[in-house]
């Protein structure tokens, strides 16, 4: 995921691995507000400041450059029409975009350290034995 051509999360697909990957469905953006900061911020170290709301969350200038999934479609049918085939490639299926470049990786470093307050892969409280999908992560 990149805001600003900045990459904020990268999701990588390890089915080669036997972990699953959300290859052939529809995928969504939603945001949500809830109260988390008795685990989430810092191990709760961190409160959500409730003076502040109403909180208000927007988006601007936002593109999505990818396959439409209509609702009003089966989602068979769905990944059908955007799955790649030998005539058919997508822009995300070049290999200049199938991993971060160096510059990239950098910059997500730099996000996860400046920003990033919760890692699910690093909650051992909750998650005493690590997640598949968080043993093999590279970024």
């Amino acid at each position: 995921f990149l805001v600003d051509e900045t990459p904020i999360r990268v999701h990588t697909n390890l089915e080669h691995r036997g972990i699953p990957f959300p290859k052939d469905q529809a995928m969504g953006v939603y945001s949500s507000i809830w109260n988390a900061d008795d685990w989430a911020t810092q191990g709760g170290r961190v409160k959500t400041d409730w003076t502040h709301a109403p909180f208000v969350a927007s988006y601007r200038g936002f593109d999505i450059n990818a396959c439409e999934c209509p609702v009003s479609v089966a989602a068979t049918e769905n990944a059908k029409r955007c799955m790649s085939t030998g005539a058919k490639r997508y822009w995300w299926d070049e290999p200049t975009v199938s991993e971060l470049s160096l510059h990239q990786s950098h910059q997500l470093m730099w996000v996860r350290a400046n920003h990033m307050i919760y890692d699910y892969c690093t909650d051992k409280a909750r998650f005493p034995v690590t997640p598949a999908e968080c043993v093999h992560h590279h970024h």
